[in-house]
């Protein structure tokens, strides 16, 4: 199986560099421009899809849409697909020393969340648990959308990073991601394709 994971186009609190978590923000203008411009590189590469999964936040949604030319009815919202919960620091600023985001950057690894939000464990869990059930699946190519946080959690999934480099990887508005799903039942990282670059 062929995956293609994308990570949604840009929002007013990506601008504002605001932690967004599962706060239901849209896409701003750039960010439907984002979109458009990654349907195009999708018609360049020649990628279809067999089947498109979301994350049910509208951004993601907006985002998989407009990639995918698909309806919304069409696509698959799975809520195992969204971003990592982050509690009490939803809506506050993206500061990486403040006391309140804690050891989220730090240290992963040993985060605790404040407010009820998410562990990176449960957050692992989740993903883990929508790829394996996508294991299942007849189909030869997928689109999954979904959000910066969650999908270094999938490279983490995937062997790909470890836990404790996720933040040193940056991850544009609506790049692509191509992963293999072997035979074996492990997933091989192959490429990344950026709105700009492909």
């Amino acid at each position: 199986m062929e995956i293609y994971i994308l990570r949604h186009g840009e929002t007013d609190w990506n601008r504002e560099k605001r932690f967004q978590g599962q706060t239901n923000t849209s896409l701003n203008m750039a960010g439907f421009r984002q979109a458009q411009q990654c349907r195009k590189m999708v018609e360049r590469l020649g990628l279809s899809f067999d089947r498109v999964y979301s994350s049910p936040l509208c951004r993601a949604m907006e985002t998989a849409e407009t990639v995918s030319l698909l309806s919304g009815n069409r696509i698959i919202k799975d809520p195992r697909l969204m971003e990592m919960d982050f509690g009490a620091i939803d809506g506050t600023p993206f500061d990486r020393d403040s006391a309140a985001a804690g050891l989220l950057f730090k240290d992963p690894d040993r985060y605790v969340p404040q407010g009820g939000g998410e562990t990176f464990p449960q957050l692992l869990s989740r993903l883990q648990s929508f790829y394996e059930d996508l294991k299942k699946t007849e189909d030869k190519s997928v689109l999954i959308g979904s959000h910066g946080c969650a999908i270094r959690c999938m490279l983490v999934s995937f062997g790909y990073l470890k836990l404790s480099e996720i933040w040193q990887m940056h991850i544009p508005n609506c790049t692509i991601i191509h992963v293999e799903l072997r035979k074996d039942g492990t997933f091989c990282v192959k490429n990344f394709y950026e709105i700009g670059k492909s």
